[in-house]
């Protein structure tokens, strides 16, 4: 017999429904019928948004200490046998004693649960503030995420926005094996942290680095990787602009979208077919960064090129390092 209304569906497709709202929604919904009142317990994505739940008037430092609550009130009430395929966590974090502890504490429960993906974002000024606040001298730090986390764990996608990435010398670099695919953005890390990272995710395909904090000389080596995407990174200084050596002997794709450094390295991209360049459309300086960046995917297959300000240095180094059967350039004359 056909369903008449949502409440006749199956409640394996009522859940998956559930599961694509904002977990503060989808705890709202259980009051729709008295059959919705316990769904939402076993529900296999969380995505707790913090920008859902505050607006002025309200005083944000209120707003982050209830919606903490909230937050913590669900963990309790989920039931805990049902595995967690996703954990979206966007939170105004403050380097408060006990807010550090809640938001540790919400981690630590998405891994002990089997999280697959876990996208964790801290953002500074995403939120805006009211007259109502009083916390208008506190110094706002990034979340520190220790890697060590999601060791041994299922964590297979990890994305983390506006934190630090805090690896330890005495951890140990196995147990990573899960992770395939990370994506860092607004992220501060060491070079050595980094290479640390990269290296130890023995299966990783995907890596994602965007306006990265605290890197000049890094390396990334993996035997695994097959798309890198490197975006909105310069040194600003010319003088030691950093510079960046990759070994990747199986990746496919590489993106360079705004992203610059006065040296290139590699050690193997004998598989690399596709490459995509974004230049930055300022700096006098940057035709010598482009050239290098061309330089070093001489031989790729297929190379998209874009530069708002394309001149004639550019266009004279393309022609006489590239030798590729098939190119596609998008530019435009400064």
């Amino acid at each position: 017999m056909a369903a008449t209304s949502i409440d006749d569906l199956p409640e394996a497709l009522l859940l998956r429904i559930l599961s694509f709202l904002p977990t503060l929604n989808a705890v709202r919904a259980s009051f729709v019928a008295r059959r919705w009142r316990d769904l939402w317990r076993h529900l296999p994505r969380l995505d707790f948004d913090m920008s859902l739940y505050h607006s002025p008037p309200n005083a944000l430092c209120e707003s982050r200490e209830f919606f903490a609550d909230f937050i913590t009130q669900t963990l309790m009430l989920r039931e805990h046998s049902t595995l967690l395929y996703s954990f979206h966590l966007l939170f105004n974090y403050r380097d408060y004693r006990r807010t550090t502890t809640q938001v540790n504490s919400w981690i630590r429960y998405a891994i002990a649960t089997g999280v697959i993906v876990l996208l964790l974002s801290f953002p500074e000024d995403l939120f805006v503030k009211s007259e109502a606040d009083t916390d208008e001298d506190e110094t706002w730090q990034k979340y520190d995420f220790h890697f060590s986390n999601i060791r041994n764990s299922w964590v297979s996608c990890l994305e983390l926005n506006y934190c630090r990435i805090v690896w330890p010398k005495s951890l140990a670099c196995d147990g990573f094996s899960s992770l395939r695919s990370l994506y860092l953005c607004d992220v501060s890390v060491r070079a050595t942290v980094l290479y640390n990272v990269v290296s130890s995710c023995v299966n990783l395909e995907f890596l994602s680095l965007s306006r990265i904090s605290y890197l000049r000389n890094f390396k990334i080596h993996s035997q695994t990787l097959k798309e890198l995407e490197l975006e909105l990174f310069k040194i600003r200084r010319y003088k030691d602009a950093g510079s960046l050596e990759i070994y990747a002997p199986n990746l496919q794709r590489i993106s360079f979208d705004q992203f610059s450094v006065a040296e290139y390295c590699s050690r193997d991209l004998s598989s690399l077919v596709e490459a995509n360049v974004v230049f930055w459309d300022e700096d006098h300086h940057h035709g010598d960064f482009n050239c290098e960046v061309l330089q070093l995917l001489t031989g790729v297959e297929r190379l998209t090129l874009l530069d708002m300000r394309f001149d004639r240095h550019i266009w004279k180094y393309v022609m006489e390092v590239t030798s590729y059967p098939s190119m596609c350039l998008k530019f435009q004359y400064s």
